[in-house]
């Protein structure tokens, strides 16, 4: 009884006094002066220029030493701290360039010790141009009973890249445009995507694309028969022979849309007699989707 006395007497003064020592010391540890180590990236570009491209740096990241003190180095945004160094004047060969403590732009009193390695080499190639066209990947359908009808690129493009490369690219993606974002009739900036590998830059960098909608109705056919691709050789039987297919397409063109113009198809290849339940392919005319296919398997006898 007395030990539990002494522990909890005055408790709330005691855990007053535990958090003004923690306070203090959390102060303390902040104010002082550290040295650390991060890895910092090193980002060599040159955009726009057609007469050289870069085509190899000898170094991606270097080791940075700096000095500040605690609460400094706690704020450091270390993922937007980076090296950006410009390429000297010069056309073809290797280039050393001495990165610039002044580059990362740090804040405070941060101070930077050593950057390891402090010098870099880069080497420049010849470099070739050409226009090419633009394609804008789609996923999603525009809601509100709308479709898209057409994406015009409305920006002419200008791909730099090595002389040797620049020629095998006849057209570039952009970033993968969301349709189901789209609601109307608009025009955006979409980025260009860069073919992979060092040297390549564009003019410009981003697009506008123009995005025309149209209004989407959807029709449901019945009976529709269920065709079998299989070698003649073998016997096959399908359960049922027919299928129910809702199809979505242009409001103006929904009703000129025949069950002859929808074909159903099973692929039969490298099977063994037996019961299977497959899938069926759907074909549909240009500016239709299917929307629903009934029943989604189908049984399928093989003798």
């Amino acid at each position: 009884m007395d030990l539990n006395r002494a522990l909890f007497a005055h408790l709330p003064a005691k855990l007053a006094a535990l958090f003004s020592a923690l306070f203090l010391w959390t102060i303390a540890v902040l104010d002082r002066t550290y040295d650390i180590q991060i890895e910092v990236p090193v980002v060599v570009t040159e955009k726009g220029r057609e007469e050289r491209v870069i085509t190899d740096v000898d170094t991606k990241t270097v080791t940075v030493t700096l000095s500040g003190k605690g609460k400094e180095l706690l704020r450091l945004p270390r993922k937007k701290v980076l090296f950006k160094p410009t390429v000297p004047e010069g056309r073809f060969g290797s280039r050393q360039i001495k990165l610039n403590p002044a580059d990362l732009k740090l804040s405070g009193s941060l101070i930077v010790r050593a950057i390891e390695p402090e010098i870099i080499e880069v080497k420049l190639g010849p470099a070739s141009a050409r226009e090419v066209r633009i394609a804008v990947p789609t996923k999603g359908q525009p809601g509100s009973g709308m479709m898209l009808s057409a994406i015009r690129v409305n920006t002419p493009v200008r791909l730099i890249g090595p002389a040797t490369e620049v020629e095998n690219y006849l057209q570039l993606p952009t970033e993968t445009l969301d349709l189901s974002t789209v609601r109307t009739n608009e025009t955006r900036k979409l980025s260009v995507i860069l073919p992979k590998g060092r040297g390549f830059s564009c003019v410009p960098e981003s697009v506008e694309v123009e995005i025309l909608l149209r209004k989407e109705s959807a029709r449901i056919f019945l009976g529709i028969p269920v065709k079998v691709q299989a070698p003649p050789t073998i016997d096959v039987t399908v359960e049922p022979a027919e299928a129910q297919i809702a199809v979505a397409g242009p409001a103006e063109l929904i009703d000129t849309l025949k069950p002859s113009d929808i074909t159903v198809q099973i692929k039969i290849a490298n099977l063994k007699p037996g019961e299977y339940r497959l899938g069926a392919d759907v074909t549909l005319p240009e500016h239709f989707r299917l929307v629903k296919i009934e029943p989604e398997l189908f049984d399928i006898t093989i003798r």
